[in-house]
């Protein structure tokens, strides 16, 4: 698959890096881009070749900086009513798949919404976030204003988004907004790393249990933990599970089959 913003590389542990390809204009997003993301993320979460992805951006400054901004300067009101940016980051979130941002540098405006729309994000020591878009008239349109503040609370979202404080590498994760931080040059080692992990588990258990977690956002608990007894109900009865169990309680590396 070819994409006119971005660079898809799959390699033989079923790992899709998934690049921001836009490095003279720091990654920041335009029209076509929301569309690729779209795109890639729906033909992803189908595809039996991807196993987990890795998005992460071009260069060393950015990893996505943001709206490109002369895309933005022509917006008309009803441009925005299409949604297109949350309809992307909703596939992100939505994908079967494990995703994990590998954070380099500025992960501004849409940057920072397409991060916190992944299952994990690894950062570089220069990695920064921010929400800056108040600043310019305008607030978070890619589901920024509801992802943030379920991540790292509503006090700390409310400084983020109002004031556009920015949040540096360490910070994000002392608060929960990354998992982990690295060095620069070692970040997508990093992440294929984590991503090296997820693999061996077993695919079905990962894809069940990643839309129960999200469900939760939406569910009392009461409902959320019915949920949970049926993902699992259904779980037991899959050939994973057997495996799993199995090689366990024989000492050896599980060969699942994702049935």
């Amino acid at each position: 698959m070819e994409y006119e913003n971005f660079k898809l590389e799959i390699d033989e542990q079923g790992i899709a890096l998934f690049t921001a390809d836009r490095p003279e204009k720091m990654n920041a997003l335009n029209d076509k881009s929301w569309a690729e993301i779209n795109d890639f993320f729906f033909w992803a979460d189908q595809s039996d070749e991807v196993k987990v992805v890795i998005i992460t951006g071009a260069g060393s400054k950015a990893f996505i900086a943001g709206a490109d901004l002369n895309s933005l300067k022509v917006k008309k009101p009803t441009d925005c009513l299409g949604g297109a940016g949350q309809k992307a980051l909703n596939r992100i979130q939505k994908c079967s798949k494990p995703v994990i941002a590998a954070v380099n540098g500025y992960a501004f405006g849409g940057g920072c919404e397409t991060a916190i729309a992944c299952d994990f994000r690894v950062v570089s020591e220069n990695a920064l976030f921010a929400l800056p878009e108040t600043g310019l008239g305008i607030l978070p349109g890619a589901g920024g204003t509801q992802r943030l503040s379920r991540l790292i609370g509503l006090g700390r979202a409310m400084d983020v988004i109002l004031m556009g404080r920015k949040i540096g590498a360490e910070e994000a994760v002392e608060i929960g907004l990354a998992t982990k931080c690295v060095p620069q040059r070692e970040l997508l080692l990093e992440a294929k790393k984590m991503a090296g992990k997820l693999i061996a588990k077993g695919p079905v258990a990962l894809r069940i249990a990643k839309q129960v977690v999200i469900a939760s956002l939406s569910s009392s608990q009461e409902t959320g933990e019915l949920l949970e007894m049926l993902a699992l109900s259904t779980l037991c009865g899959t050939e994973d599970k057997m495996e799993g169990v199995s090689s366990f309680l024989e000492k050896r590396t599980p060969d699942y089959r994702g049935k």
